[in-house]
């Protein structure tokens, strides 16, 4: 059994309210937060992807939860710390803890890179 969280991540970060007001809208009308890359679009914006996704618990041979990792990264042309408060509050809001931060510079395009982690057991139904 395959659990898959992309959805609800997604529709989460893309309905929230705050993120929406920070981060915009792009032309389709969706908040600017992506599963894997963005489109080529005008910052701020937020991408995520899936980093682990792994049977953790199981009863004889039927799966009983998995661990789910993700990663979600923030990338703004000055300060990504709203942007990054507003992330984590919702990843903590799904049942996810924070495993780790990096903030990172790009120079060659001049982009403050925030790169957040997170984890959880799942349960399956």
């Amino acid at each position: 059994m395959l659990i898959d969280l992309e959805p609800v991540v997604l529709s989460a970060h893309r309905n929230d309210t705050e993120l929406i007001t920070l981060l915009g809208r792009d032309t389709k009308g969706n908040t600017k937060v992506y599963p894997l890359a963005a489109p080529d679009i005008a910052l701020p914006y937020v991408t995520f992807s899936e980093l682990i996704n792994f049977p953790n618990n199981f009863a004889g041979d039927k799966e009983l939860s998995s661990a789910i990792h993700f990663q979600i990264d923030v990338f703004h042309n000055s300060n990504t710390s709203k942007i990054s408060s507003a992330v984590n509050r919702v990843m903590e809001s799904l049942g996810f803890t924070r495993s780790g931060t990096n903030s990172l510079y790009e120079p060659d395009t001049k982009i403050y890179h925030k790169v957040l982690r997170y984890k959880k057991t799942q349960i399956g139904s």
